[in-house]
């Protein structure tokens, strides 16, 4: 629904306006005059203002120019609807006092509605902006929660190896490094065996691979250097290429590899995920603010269970995100939105045992959501 303001001592002329713009979706807020039309300014937001020039008490230049004073009003167009006048000072004290059109009377019919019309797309194309643009911030705010939440590490570095960003996680993998990690290269801190030997980035296989497009996996030949202490990971690093394809860089997901990780066993071993090992690898996290919802405790194909340390009221829908063992598809995470269908307190600890349901997943995330129950 969008709304205009009409504001006209002449009760005849509101109407004459009224009858020529009426239309579904259309809201007209009538004034009649200066005063009252402030007042409806500060409770209803309107898309164009048509503000008769000559009115008893304060006149159509004193509203507009108090309109531009006001925050909430100094941006709205306002069309002048006035007696014809020859006198160019006329139209330039309009103007100058904040109008961006003008409509003499009587006026055209035709010509009324067209530059209505136009400001009405103009306010129209601007709130669908601000919606874009507010969607754009929200995913934004998610992608930084899901990079602070996940338990990979994540490094981006540009074409010459050098680091450009790192989420939490790395800083968890290097408690001994005091200097900050971005500004360095990534060969600084992978070295390819403990005794801390390097090569060069130029010919390093995550280089070479993802200057040609290629997503690169590296599970047992890198170790990321933290202190005198040589950390195995398993490295899959992937290109960033610019519009017309030049390589301009790599995110690269770092994990560290422990004797013994469910996940390790999983990659190097290809045996299948032990469901008691469950909770262990999958993190469950809270996509709109990054927080840890709860450790996993079972999984199937329409639901779950999560031991969590907050009682939820029943029916809540989360939106959620799981970090994967491993890469699926390309992916290290999932989403969906999965509703709290009950919830009981533990019998030897303070944790509440919770189940939800799956009630929306995408095509895609329902088909990593079928290969992570097949490695269970």
């Amino acid at each position: 629904m969008q709304r205009i303001m009409v504001v006209d001592d002449r009760a005849e002329n509101i109407l004459a306006i009224e009858a020529v713009l009426e239309r579904p979706g259309l809201e007209i807020v009538k004034a009649s005059s200066g005063n009252e039309a402030l007042r409806l300014l500060l409770r209803y937001d309107v898309a164009l203002v048509l503000l008769d020039v000559q009115m008893p008490g304060m006149d159509g230049f004193e509203v507009a120019e108090l309109m531009r004073r006001n925050r909430k009003t100094q941006t709205l167009p306002i069309i002048f609807v006035t007696a014809q006048h020859t006198d160019p000072s006329y139209a330039f004290k309009g103007y100058q006092s904040g109008a961006v059109d003008y409509i003499n009377k009587p006026f055209d019919p035709v010509v009324l509605e067209s530059k209505v019309n136009v400001f009405l797309d103009l306010a129209r194309q601007r709130e669908e902006l601000q919606a874009q643009l507010q969607e754009i911030r929200e995913l934004q705010s998610q992608n930084e929660a899901l990079l602070a939440a996940m338990g990979d590490a994540i490094l981006a570095v540009d074409a010459g190896g050098r680091v450009t960003f790192t989420n939490a996680a790395l800083k968890e993998l290097l408690p001994l490094r005091l200097e900050p990690v971005e500004g360095h290269t990534i060969m600084d801190l992978l070295t390819t065996n403990t005794l801390g030997d390097r090569e060069p980035w130029m010919t390093s296989e995550i280089f070479v691979g993802c200057r040609y497009g290629q997503q690169v996996e590296i599970k047992e030949k890198l170790f990321l250097r933290n202190g005198q202490e040589h950390l195995p990971v398993h490295v899959v690093a992937r290109p960033i290429n610019t519009a017309d394809e030049v390589f301009a860089g790599a995110v690269l997901v770092l994990r560290r590899l422990v004797e013994g990780d469910a996940a390790l066993q999983t990659q190097h071993r290809g045996r299948r995920l032990p469901r008691k090992s469950v909770s262990s690898v999958l993190r469950i996290f809270d996509r709109t603010n990054g927080r840890n919802l709860g450790r996993m405790a079972n999984l199937s194909s329409d639901g779950f269970k999560l031991v969590m340390r907050e009682h939820q009221p029943l029916g809540t829908i989360f939106s959620m995100s799981m970090v994967l063992p491993e890469t699926l598809s390309g992916c290290n995470t999932m989403s969906f939105e999965a509703e709290l269908v009950w919830c009981q307190p533990s019998e030897y600890t303070q944790d509440f045992r919770c189940g939800f349901r799956v009630v929306q997943i995408s095509e895609g995330d329902a088909h990593l959501m079928r290969q992570l129950l097949d490695m269970l």
